[in-house]
């Protein structure tokens, strides 16, 4: 992370986003000094699959990245002020800080908030992640795909979400454009509130990938809980989702997950179980389609890694089912290897299996057979400045 030494803001500084952050700030903020922060990270590499999509090639190259730019004042009261702009080609994750799914080429914005901070907690407006995933993210990954990475766009039969661990339709608030408020750290505990007007953010349409339309209302409860016990430190997250249906159609969205994480010495576990329900489905899907439409979604991922210096192993675990389409999971291991500190090689080896519908010709639409399986694997380098 390159940290720019601090000055005093200039009177004559007009861009939008300080002007953002004056309006939180209190008119003694504007003598105090500020720190800027840039940071950024990139991704490339090769992915292939002994069973790619109809159409789509054994091998393809891959690549990513995000640009996060982000100032901070400390007022003489012990209030902080700031703001973060993060620009990439893909979402990132929180515990995992990299550029995530590539499905968006080009620009686009992944966050864009200003923030006030202080003894009462922390207070967000704009583009940011909402408390559900800030308390269940929970997976400790390295460097290359393993989870979020590239290869979940390579394999014929994906996994219900974009990332595994996710519901299908990614039924959080992610970056959507929100207000949200999580509390100071009390006996180990914080919890967190998020409100999304809709789940659409200004920088980009989140939902994009998705054909449920965006709910409305979306609010999140969260709570996490850090603790240890002896040389033994654990984490403990659940949150709670809920959001109006975009038609009457629809059925609202509720979601419920749960998550923990374990550190000892090299070693970190990490687990996430989700229960989708039927969020955004068709209210009487039986008589609207015929009994075949996608039922309720829930699944599981356990993930662990061991680092020794340069030198990382992950292993993972998912599984997930969605009812009346397909009950799938994958499994495999991830190695990586530092070789400077800002640069870092990274390769996966993962087999997904599935048990589709048979019954359910949309599921098993193009497919050979009603239990396909594959293997992937990724080979990536990863840059930091």
């Amino acid at each position: 992370m390159t940290r720019f030494r601090t000055r005093r803001i200039p009177a004559l500084l007009g861009m939008p986003l300080c002007a953002a952050v004056a309006v939180l700030a209190s008119p003694r903020a504007a003598q105090a000094q500020v720190d800027y922060h840039l940071s950024g990270v990139a991704q490339g590499g090769v992915v292939g699959t002994d069973r790619p999509a109809a159409g789509d090639a054994h091998w393809d190259a891959v690549g990513a990245y995000a640009v996060t730019g982000s100032l901070e004042t400390v007022t003489d009261s012990g209030v902080t002020y700031g703001a973060l702009l993060r620009v990439g080609s893909g979402n990132t994750g929180r515990s995992t800080d990299r550029p995530g799914n590539a499905d968006r080429q080009g620009i686009g914005i992944d966050q864009a908030y200003v923030y006030a901070a202080g003894g009462w907690g922390k207070v967000r407006l704009g583009q940011s992640w909402g408390a559900s995933e800030r308390a269940t993210d929970l997976l400790p990954l390295l460097v290359g795909g393993e989870m979020d990475g590239f290869w979940t766009q390579s394999g014929r039969v994906r996994p219900p979400g974009t990332a595994l661990g996710r519901a299908y339709a990614a039924r959080d608030s992610d970056d959507a454009t929100k207000v949200d408020y999580e509390t100071p750290r009390l006996f180990g505990v914080k919890a967190g509130f998020s409100y999304a007007p809709e789940r659409r953010a200004f920088g980009q349409d989140i939902v994009a990938a998705s054909v449920v339309p965006a709910e409305t209302n979306f609010w999140e409860g969260a709570v996490n809980y850090r603790g240890d016990w002896g040389p033994v430190q654990y984490e403990l997250g659940a949150a709670y989702n809920h959001a109006d249906a975009a038609h009457g159609w629809l059925r609202d969205t509720s979601t419920v997950t749960l998550a923990g994480g374990l550190t000892y010495g090299g070693f970190t576990v990490g687990t996430v179980l989700f229960d989708d329900g039927d969020s955004g489905l068709l209210r009487n899907r039986t008589a609207a389609a015929h009994g075949d439409a996608p039922g309720d979604t829930r699944g599981a991922t356990v993930q662990g890694t061991y680092e020794n210096g340069p030198y990382g192993l992950t292993l993972f675990w998912h599984g997930s089912e969605t009812e009346n389409w397909t009950t799938y999971q994958a499994y495999g291991l991830g190695l990586s290897w530092k070789v400077r500190g800002d640069t870092t090689l990274g390769l996966d080896l993962i087999h997904w299996a599935a048990d589709l519908e048979s019954g359910n010709p949309a599921a098993m639409a193009g497919q050979s057979s009603p239990h396909p399986t594959g293997n992937v694997a990724t080979a990536v380098v990863e840059f930091r400045f």
